[in-house]
This record gives structure tokens, C-alpha cells and sequence, in this order.
């Protein structure tokens, strides 16, 4: 990276077998160490410290939160995962109507999408692969000690200002929002909800996953890009309606973009703005 010095250390087995018998090299054992040096130029201003890593079989990257007995994936689950897993099992995948790459977010991916793909994922490397809790999603962006422990998540307080980058105002470099990049497009005619006209972060719908910077975990995306699929009710003792977090694209009401903020949908809706990220057992 420019203006610092990174160095990394990788420790890696050998050669290992998947539940399922398939093989992988190494990918599914290695634990690696990232000694970063000079950090702050590396990573903005986060503080220097070492950040350990374990990446799987398909390359995602996973790293511990404080607080968590789940490893939590950098990323939210991209298309290039997404598409190996309808591949293998043949299950519906609608087109979202705009062009992404292989490292994109997988999107029109439903709660109970999701849910098989961790499924599946499980069973091909031995692992248990889940989505987050909701209160291990509030953890991950440091608001779980301002809530209430024993409150199902749409009687969770609003917690004006709290966002996942912080409490400072939105800026281009805290992730992929609906913005003036949105407006001009396509997408833009018509729209009836707001966007945020002082920013273009130069993406009109999802970005690479990673394309803005980590949080202080290492985290990508917390803020935009794709809603992410808890595994909560949002409305127990209900159960119609699954929890998702961390705003997307089509995002600009400011209190949407609020840590705090939970958006409701049937655990059998694809949205072209809502994708997952993993969390895997230690």
C-alpha cells in the first residue's frame, strides 16, 4: 500500500479434506498473521496493533471482534461465493438488473437463501457457518452495551449519531450510500426516497466488497453497500419479519444509516439491496 510498509507472516498446513471429502489447499486450515507496520497509513487512522486472520476455502477472510465467540467475516458474501453455491445446488437466483462482478455482493438473496448457503458451506468444509445475531451485529458496531439485553429488536432503542464509523458526519470514505452517484443514474428518476446530495461516492448501485476502508476490527461495509440478513425475528413472538443491518446502496435518510437502525423484511424476500455476511464457530 501506498505510504507504509505491511508485512505478513502465514502459517499454513497441509493439504486437508473437507467434510464432504473435497480438497482444499490448505485454504480451509490456514491461520494467518498480519503484522502491520505503520498502520495509520495503511489503514487511515486506526491505531497499530496485529490483527489475526483465518481464511477459508473460498477465500473469505475472517477476523475475531472483542466480545464475540464468532469469528466474523471481512466482507459481506460475494458473487463469486454465491454463484459456486447455486452452482452446486441449482437454487433460484434472480438477475438484479445491473452489472457486478465476481467481487460484488451477492444480492437478491433472501433470508432463507442465506440460511442455505451457510448450510451448505457448513457441510463442505466441516464448520459451522451462520449469520450474526442481531446482538452480535450491535456488538460488531460497538452499541451492544448501550441496548437493552432482554428486548426483541424492534423495541431496541434509536441511538441517534451512533454509526459504524463513528460519530462523525458522512463522508465519501465511509461507504457506499445513496448518494448523487445514485441520483444521476438510472435509478435516480423517479426515486421517491432521499439521497445524500452532497457526496458521489462513484458508485450508482453495490461496489466491491472492501472498496471503502475497514473499521477498527477490520471490518468492511458496515455502513452501505447491502442490508445484511440476521438471524433474529424482528418481530417475536410474531416471527414474520427477519432482521437486517448496516443500510445498502438505495440508502440516504439519516436515520436509516444510525447503527441503531433495524430494516424488517419476510425471511423469503430478495431485494436487489440486501445481501449477508458470515460468522463462523471458533
Amino acid at each position: 500500500m501506498e505510504g507504509g510498509n505491511c508485512f505478513w507472516m502465514q502459517k499454513t498446513s497441509d493439504q486437508s479434506e473437507h467434510a464432504c471429502g473435497r480438497s482444499c489447499s490448505g485454504g480451509l486450515v490456514w491461520l494467518v498473521w498480519l503484522l502491520l507496520i505503520g498502520l495509520a497509513s495503511c489503514q487511515g487512522d486506526q491505531a497499530s496493533r496485529p490483527v489475526q486472520i483465518w481464511k477459508n476455502s473460498l477465500g473469505l477472510v475472517f477476523v475475531p471482534v472483542p466480545g464475540l465467540s464468532v469469528w466474523v467475516c471481512q466482507t459481506e458474501t460475494r458473487v463469486k461465493d454465491y454463484s459456486l453455491f447455486v452452482k452446486e445446488t441449482g437454487r433460484p437466483w434472480p438477475e438484479p438488473g445491473f452489472h457486478q462482478t465476481a467481487r460484488h455482493p451477492a444480492v437478491n438473496v433472501s433470508w432463507q437463501d442465506a440460511r442455505a448457503f451457510c448450510a451448505w458451506l457448513s457441510e463442505r468444509e466441516g464448520r459451522s457457518y451462520r449469520l450474526p445475531t442481531d446482538a452480535e451485529w450491535s456488538q460488531i458496531v460497538g452499541i451492544r452495551p448501550l441496548e437493552k439485553a432482554a428486548c426483541a429488536p424492534k423495541d431496541q432503542p434509536p441511538l441517534p449519531g451512533h454509526h459504524p464509523w463513528g460519530f462523525g458526519s458522512t463522508q465519501k470514505k465511509n461507504g457506499n450510500l445513496c448518494d448523487t452517484a445514485f441520483g444521476r443514474s438510472d435509478f435516480g428518476i423517479g426515486y421517491e426516497a432521499r439521497w445524500l446530495s452532497e457526496h458521489d461516492d462513484g458508485y450508482p448501485a453495490t461496489a466491491p466488497v472492501g472498496s471503502f476502508r475497514a473499521d477498527a476490527h477490520g471490518l468492511h461495509d458496515l455502513a452501505g453497500n447491502v442490508w445484511e440478513w440476521c438471524e433474529d425475528w424482528y418481530d417475536p413472538p410474531m416471527n414474520t419479519l427477519k432482521v437486517l443491518r448496516g443500510a445498502s446502496w438505495r440508502t440516504g435518510n439519516p436515520e436509516r444509516l444510525w447503527s441503531s437502525y433495524r430494516g424488517p423484511d419476510p425471511p423469503s424476500c430478495r431485494l436487489d439491496s440486501a445481501g449477508f455476511r458470515l460468522v463462523v464457530e471458533r
